[in-house]
């Protein structure tokens, strides 16, 4: 007995610390750094993140609008209404273009802004994809080429600057967001076994409090029929 209590109570110590330093490296892997951006050739910021794997740099622009009607497309921001030719979407509402300069551990590469790919309360997101000379701004190549910059682990800092602004949203501030490594659905690295965390990780939790629950009541069980020994032995004597 007394070897299968002490072989629970490492169990529940060893689970414990796998559990912290997983979620310590799941909140890394799925951290998103995000920062205020003035869209004005020439601006630029130093966004600073953390990853836990390599990977591909996935930046976007988020902007403040009130809800929009679908029926009529934002010219400035565009509209992900498209068809699609052989390597490339041709996009009827493109938006007025916005082209970012990323440098990274001695490197760069330019950007371009996609049509508005998602809405939320209040806000839209326009997408970016490395940009390819001689396109024509309706036109983006599709599937996007190999990303042309790769972020390493561990702490990073991005320098961004602005190198094109359409007239239309020159002069405005939006939410430049790199998005994590590991998200929901998709993943740019080998994250083991990480991902489940977003559908067990309360659970996981859950579990190990009640086993420490159980751990803590037997230890207390055990060290009440001690005393009543050691209580016991010293009225008898």
């Amino acid at each position: 007995m007394r070897i299968a209590f002490w072989f629970n109570w490492l169990l529940l110590i060893s689970l414990s610390i796998g559990l912290v330093l997983s979620l310590a490296d799941f909140r890394t892997a799925t951290h998103y750094a995000s920062a205020p951006l003035l869209l004005e050739p020439g601006t630029q910021l130093v966004l600073e993140t953390e990853r836990l794997l390599p990977g591909r740099p996935q930046l976007s622009l988020t902007f403040q609008r009130p809800p929009r009607r679908y029926d009529q497309p934002d010219p400035v921001l565009g509209d992900w209404q498209n068809s699609e030719h052989a390597g490339f979407l041709r996009f009827r509402t493109p938006g007025e273009p916005i082209r970012l300069k990323v440098e990274h551990d001695g490197r760069h590469a330019l950007y371009r802004a996609m049509p508005v790919s998602s809405h939320g309360s209040g806000e839209v997101t326009r997408e970016f994809t490395p940009d390819e000379p001689g396109l024509p701004p309706s036109d983006f190549r599709w599937p996007p080429r190999a990303p042309p910059l790769t972020l390493g682990a561990g702490a990073l800092h991005l320098k961004i600057t602005v190198v094109e602004v359409g007239p239309g949203l020159r002069g405005e501030t939006a939410t430049l967001g790199l998005a994590p490594g590991l998200q929901m659905k998709v993943a740019d690295a080998d994250y083991g076994w990480l991902p489940l965390l977003f559908f067990v990780k309360q659970g996981l939790q859950l579990l190990l409090a009640l086993y420490a629950v159980l751990m803590l009541a037997w230890s207390w069980r055990i060290g009440r029929l001690r005393w009543r020994r050691r209580t016991g032995a010293v009225k008898s004597s």
